[in-house]
Order: structure tokens, then sequence, then C-alpha cells
């Protein structure tokens, strides 16, 4: 089992790999490992990772210069973020 790092200022840890299946350019480079668990067709999930209690995503682009962009989302069967609840007030100018 990993152990979390001593350091307070810590806040997570992940591993990304090339990613096999890339067939575009908009496709990431990077992806997270594989998890242990499949799915109904057979393969496996991303292994995710928490942060604050929250389960996030990671991939990874080589930009042109050779630096790499990691774009870290939010990830949830519920879908995205809700959108803050309209006061009372600001319902009536909704429609």
């Amino acid at each position: 089992m990993l152990q979390k790092p001593k350091d307070p200022n810590w806040v997570c840890t992940f591993s990304i790999i090339r990613n096999k299946a890339k067939t575009e350019k908009k496709h990431p480079d990077l992806v997270l490992v594989d998890s242990e668990k499949t799915n109904k067709e057979g393969k496996p999930f991303k292994k995710n990772f928490t942060i604050h209690g929250v389960w996030h995503e990671a991939s990874g682009y080589i930009q042109e210069d050779k630096s790499i962009k990691i774009t870290i989302k939010k990830s949830s069967s519920s879908g995205p973020t809700p959108a803050p609840k309209a006061d009372a007030a600001d319902w009536d100018n909704q429609f």
C-alpha cells in the first residue's frame, strides 16, 4: 500500500504513461495507468485518484517545445460540478 508523504504541503501523487490508444492529435499523449478493475468490455479502468475526497483524473499533452502540459479534472459518475443555486429573487428573472 502506498504511504502518504509526511510533507504537510503534499496534496496527491499519481502516475501517467504514454497513451497507447492515441489515434488523433486531440487525444492526450499521456494518461493515467490502468486500474486492476475492468469495465463490461473487459478493458481496464484508468487509476483515478482523490484530492480532498474528490475523484480526479489526469492527462498530459506534449507541447511543440517538448514541455508537458498536465490537465487534472474532477471525475464523477454524477457528472460535472453542479452550478450554484440561484437566490429566490433571481429565480423570477431567469425566465
